[in-house]
């Protein structure tokens, strides 16, 4: 456990439920008081913090990062390992993550798990935990589940796409039974796969194969057809589910009428689908489209303003990164005469709390205290992170101080992560964290990093339970 005390005196608190203007005292690891005006009568500290000015908000939690992740059907690795993306992360105010481990065809969820720690233990500057995608269904495979799930690792990604990740609706079933016997939770990709495929072959037969066609080969209907259709099946299987990163009105749709008729579903959607549209693949752009490959794509304005809605209403439950970096030169750029060869997925996990913050505080969609719902403690409540996401003693120590009146202009040079390139480049965005603190330790301090290589620990997560989801 981390030694030493530190006291943040002088801001307001934002969580989730409130605001105050407190003071918040930090001593070995663990929030150990808040309250107005702390003194002496806690002892003495190592280091104040004086945040006149600032607001003090849990740590953010980041549910999808894919850090060191290999494409292999590309024979690519993503452009962030463990190190510059956890690093990354602090200095945007994420104190944890939730990566993935994916299981090997023929290989055991176990092995995968192994693997993972494996590569991420040495390198982590923030907490961490990480998803086990499962490939490969059979018997040994659900036998293993409930040992996981256990031992601290409850929840399992699955794609409903995407080649030899890809599984069926029969083993889909399988999984979501058994992760509801045990207190687990599936993490569904949904895209409907039979139609990306014809998608794909018609736009590729017809000559369509630059950067821009990417997106028109999965439009919102395939993803509303998958997100259904997994609902579906979890409601069937009397089991809990979470849907990764929707991007349309119709898949938010779904996701709204299935908790109003009591299902135990809950979705996540991600800041390239809040504040970039279709209008980044136009045409003429060349490979610069290249950039904005993800999938899902980004889609019309239309639906833009649904997933803001959702957001307000409490239809879609929280905002994550899906941070997977590829550089344009080199990566992005192998794909340009077929968008099949450009490795999907944004470079975001920087950038993720200052554009909720931005494009939802500031613009008035969003209450400071919805923003702390969607960024760090809803997120903690789905994935069992039962120590994080909360300002109150006991908790885990893990708080960014944020001055809500400073701005950065966005390019990929004032960005840490190993990208040449941002998404985001232009956008003058609010939320940067001035001081970061990952359990009561300082990490970024005023725009300096200050944590070791390796300092961030394995978080011990709980089984899920579904009745915190509606």
């Amino acid at each position: 456990m981390d030694k030493g005390s530190l006291l943040i005196r002088g801001g307001t608190v934002i969580t989730a439920t409130g605001r105050s203007e407190a003071d918040v005292l930090m001593r070995n690891g663990l929030i150990e008081a808040v309250g107005p005006d702390i003194g002496d009568g806690f002892g003495a500290v190592d280091r104040i913090i004086d945040a006149t000015g600032h607001w003090v908000m849990p740590g953010g939690i980041d549910t999808h990062t894919h850090l060191a992740h290999p494409i292999g059907r590309l024979g690519v690795m993503t452009a962030d390992d463990f190190y510059t993306g956890t690093v990354a992360g602090a200095f945007g105010g994420v104190t944890t993550i939730v990566d993935f481990g994916l299981q090997e065809q023929g290989g055991t969820l176990d092995a995968a798990r192994e693997h993972r720690l494996g590569v991420i233990d040495p390198d982590a500057v923030i907490d961490f935990g990480f998803h086990l995608i499962v490939t490969d269904v059979n018997e040994e495979v659900l036998a293993e589940m409930g040992d996981l799930i256990r031992s601290g690792f409850p929840s399992f990604k699955v794609y409903m796409t995407y080649g030899d990740k890809k599984i069926g609706d029969d083993d889909l079933i399988l999984l979501l039974e058994m992760a509801g016997e045990h207190g687990g939770l599936i993490y569904a990709h949904c895209e409907n796969d039979c139609a990306v495929t014809h998608l794909i072959e018609r736009h590729l037969a017809e000559g369509k194969t630059g950067p821009a066609y990417h997106a028109t080969s999965r439009p919102p209907a395939v993803e509303a057809e998958a997100t259904n259709r997994a609902i579906m099946l979890a409601e069937l299987a009397g089991a809990p589910i979470c849907i990764a990163h929707v991007t349309s009105s119709g898949a938010a749709q779904h996701v709204a009428d299935a908790r109003a008729r009591g299902v135990t579903v809950v979705a996540e959607t991600c800041p390239q689908y809040l504040v970039l549209d279709s209008s980044v693949y136009d045409l003429g752009a060349g490979c610069e489209v290249a950039k904005f490959v993800c999938s899902p794509p980004m889609r019309e304005q239309s639906h833009v303003a649904a997933l803001w809605e959702a957001l307000a209403d409490g239809s879609i439950q929280q905002v994550s990164s899906d941070h997977a970096p590829f550089r344009f030169e080199g990566q992005k750029t192998g794909g340009c005469d077929n968008f099949t060869q450009i490795p999907n997925g944004l470079p975001g996990i920087e950038t993720r709390l200052p554009i909720v913050f931005t494009e939802g505080v500031v613009s008035g969609r969003l209450t400071p205290e919805r923003f702390v719902e969607l960024t760090a403690t809803a997120p903690a409540r789905i994935f069992g992170l039962t120590s994080k996401g909360r300002i109150e003693p006991g908790a885990d120590a893990d708080v960014i101080v944020v001055d809500p009146e400073r701005e950065v202009d966005i390019t990929a040079s004032v960005l840490h992560s190993d990208v040449d390139y941002s998404p985001y480049e232009g956008m003058t965005l609010n939320g940067f964290p001035t001081w970061t603190i990952s359990r009561g330790e300082v990490i970024v301090d005023e725009g300096a990093l200050t944590a070791k290589r390796g300092r961030g620990q394995l978080v011990d997560r709980a089984p899920i339970d579904p009745v915190t989801f509606l």
